[in-house]
């Protein structure tokens, strides 16, 4: 599968392959993070717009409902306890959580209700017709089935409302343009104008239906903070952004949750799952896990419990693969993205975190991983070799606005280098200076 992208955020264009290990290389604000973010997005709009399309459905339903309700209770004259009974019964029947019990059967609800309404103000016409009036549009509704790709496209301009705050496409240009290819097929073409995000055709299954974006082991030192925070996803029309409530990125609350999730999932091999396991915990000489009595993350070594927040952040990073892991949100149809994760590990560790990362692959888990570390670079590299996965593993330059693909790693190191250039050149002038 090739993502394609085109005049998006700091990108003028890229052609980024996602099958095993991808790696994304080069200076700050090149725009290896976007791609991570955008492939991101695409899952997760993708993968609820199902639950989109009927989370849209069962609101209308529910705001016409509420509409039938109280046009009648308006026009209702409670004259007798008889009246009031009907009342309690008009409250229950035109609930949404009553017709919720019907959803499968609706043309039964229909008919309740047209039995129970029909007869309302026979002797006021406008306010019987307004009721049939009612009852039809509510029937039309129910039975109208939505256009699928109107949903798909509230899903993502939703997804990506609530991953980016500022405008997707390239300053000064007018259109963007994001695709999904696959064997010369196109599964997802989207165009950007206006900061709205339109399909220019039909969307096709994509094979990948999660995805984890990790952006930082700090995640685990704002468990108080996240525990209570809102994404753009939780804004609805009902609601808005109260006072108080902190809000957060997609990814990060999404993260955040599934780390907290320990109710046990499964992987694809337990066997591989549990030599996993071992070799992490050796590496970090322990064990991270969520304490639903401590009402948050911990350290466990020796038997013994250590605040997350008082352990050094490699062990926070290998600690969020072991509960991925052990949680089951890492498996062959689920994205692993990794934005720059050698910022918090030692060299020596980032040695560690590559081989995993390979060993992953390995095993059918499709992986992103942006970075400038030459250490975790090289050693993606060899390990890729090691594990006989260079057929799936792919190396790209972020520089100038285009990600381009490298046959080797001359130009990413040579990039690199540069800073080390220029420290060798102060040292020198110095020394001639002198």
């Amino acid at each position: 599968m090739e993502l394609q992208l085109k005049n998006i955020g700091m990108i003028k264009e890229a052609n980024v392959k996602i099958d095993g290990l991808t790696l994304i290389a080069g200076e700050n604000d090149t725009g290896k993070s976007t791609v991570g973010k955008i492939t991101f997005c695409i899952i997760k709009a993708i993968s609820r717009y199902k639950e989109d399309f009927n989370e849209s459905k069962i609101y209308k339903i529910e705001e016409l409902l509420e509409t039938i309700f109280f046009f009648i209770r308006t026009n209702l004259n409670f004259e007798n306890s008889q009246d009031e009974l009907f009342y309690e019964e008009l409250k229950n029947i035109l609930s949404i959580n009553f017709y919720l019990k019907y959803i499968d059967n609706y043309e039964e609800y229909i008919n309740l209700l047209k039995s129970k309404l029909i007869d309302i103000k026979q002797d006021d016409i406008r306010a019987r017709d307004m009721v049939k009036k009612l009852l039809d549009e509510l029937e039309y509704i129910i039975k109208t089935p939505e256009n699928i790709n109107i949903s798909i496209e509230n899903a993502l301009n939703k997804v990506f409302r609530s991953e980016f705050n500022s405008s997707l496409v390239s300053f000064g240009k007018d259109v963007g343009y994001i695709r999904l290819i696959e064997n010369n097929l196109t599964l997802l073409d989207l165009k950007i104008e206006n900061d709205k995000i339109f399909l220019v055709s039909d969307c096709e299954p994509i094979v990948i239906n999660e995805v984890n974006f990790i952006e930082t082991p700090f995640i685990l030192n704002n468990h108080d903070l996240l525990i209570r925070s809102k994404t753009g996803l939780d804004i609805t029309k009902k609601s808005s952004r109260r006072l108080g409530v902190p809000y957060t990125t997609l990814h990060t609350k999404d993260l955040f949750d599934k780390l907290k999730d320990n109710d046990l999932g499964f992987w694809l091999n337990n066997e591989f799952e549990e030599s996993v396991q071992k070799e992490l915990s050796h590496i970090i000489g322990g064990k991270v896990e969520y304490d639903i009595d401590e009402k948050d993350f911990v350290y466990i070594k020796n038997n013994q419990k250590i605040a997350i927040k008082n352990t050094a952040t490699g062990i926070k990073s290998f600690g969020i693969i072991q509960m991925l892991l052990e949680n089951g949100f890492i498996d062959t149809n689920t994205l692993l993205i990794l934005d720059e994760p050698e910022i918090h590990i030692h060299p020596k560790w980032q040695l560690k975190y590559a081989q995993l990362i390979s060993i992953l692959v390995d095993n059918g888990v499709p992986v992103i991983i942006t970075s400038h570390s030459p250490y975790m670079i090289e050693a993606l590299k060899r390990y890729s070799e090691v594990e006989e996965i260079e057929d799936k593993t792919n190396f790209y330059l972020a520089e100038d606005g285009y990600i381009n693909h490298q046959e080797g790693l001359e130009e990413i190191f040579e990039k690199l280098a540069l800073p080390m250039r220029e420290l060798k050149k102060l040292k020198m002038d110095r020394y001639l200076n002198d």
